[in-house]
């Protein structure tokens, strides 16, 4: 079992005066996968967790504070994930710190510790960026749908939405020998944090090729059905592509969820059967990804 008890998840917490990597927690993936059928070493998915951090800041050797945007990118086949608190705290602990002659120098020499933590912390590759307001944005999927507008409003007002637990029997479908592509996303999706049970709000994208005619009503009674679940935004992105691959037997599967940022950070989990379909907004470190409209 996952052990929080030495998390700083739902406790009071001190603000380190100071740079402080001990603050860091790491989850291992490996409780959940294993729940769901997910083996680890041998992943159905690539893909990457994609974090933006709005409130990092530090000072320059003469005390002028520099803010910044930063963007994180980790592999999904890393054997853990950081909780989000602990990195919060991490990230503030930059606050008072004087990191460089310049402002260049100051965000290099952060960039750089950062990477390195992390990297040791999750045993994998991280990269980071800094970015300002002038730096581009890239906006991931720009012409999914959202379900709601697929599914007739006529249909959604009959259907009885009474699952709040993940019911992934909800998924409907009719095999064809026709292939047929789906691109799709929702607004619907709510989770909860495992430990202090406060709701996360997330956009889900989704494309999927399948031999199914899908019943996207199906789908969306299916996203509503996380409501109460309890677990981290990576989890939910890994659970919704593990019961659509056993449901529909896609020849190729997308999955997205872009959460709302939650004290001053959103995780944006994507995962995959092919690096072709995810959407570089989310790979390229050179560009900040855009938020949708509720986020």
């Amino acid at each position: 079992m996952i052990n929080l008890t030495d998390s700083q998840l739902g406790k009071e917490a001190q603000y380190p005066e100071s740079y402080d990597k001990s603050v860091l927690f790491r989850i291992d993936r490996l409780e959940n996968r294993s729940k769901y059928g997910i083996d680890s070493s041998n992943l159905p998915f690539i893909g990457y967790d994609i974090w933006n951090a709005y409130e990092i800041s530090f000072l320059t050797d003469n005390g002028l504070p520099v803010s910044r945007v930063m963007k994180m990118k980790y592999n999904a086949g890393s054997p853990y994930l950081v909780e989000s608190k602990s990195f919060k705290l991490y990230l503030n602990s930059f606050n008072m710190e004087k990191c460089g002659k310049t402002q260049y120098d100051a965000e290099a020499k952060v960039k750089d510790i950062i990477t390195k933590d992390l990297s040791e912390l999750l045993e994998t590759s991280v990269e980071v960026s800094f970015f300002s307001d002038v730096d581009k944005k890239l906006f991931a999927f720009k012409d999914y749908v959202d379900v709601k507008y697929i599914v007739p409003e006529t249909e959604l007002d009959v259907i009885e939405f009474n699952h709040f637990t993940e019911t992934p029997s909800l998924l409907k479908g009719n095999y064809t020998d026709t292939i047929i592509n789906y691109t799709f996303r929702s607004d619907l999706l709510r989770s909860n944090c495992p430990v202090t049970n406060q709701p996360d709000w997330g956009d889900l994208f989704v494309n999927i090729t399948s031999n199914y005619i899908i019943d996207l009503s199906s789908v969306i009674a299916y996203l509503v059905s996380f409501r109460k679940e309890n677990h981290f935004h990576e989890e939910v992105a890994e659970m919704i592509f593990k019961r659509l691959s056993d449901v529909f037997k896609p020849s190729s599967l997308m999955v997205a969820a872009m959460y709302t940022r939650r004290g001053g950070i959103d995780i944006n989990p994507v995962r995959a059967t092919d690096i072709n379909l995810i959407d570089e907004a989310f790979t390229d470190m050179s560009s900040r990804l855009g938020k949708t409209l509720r986020q």
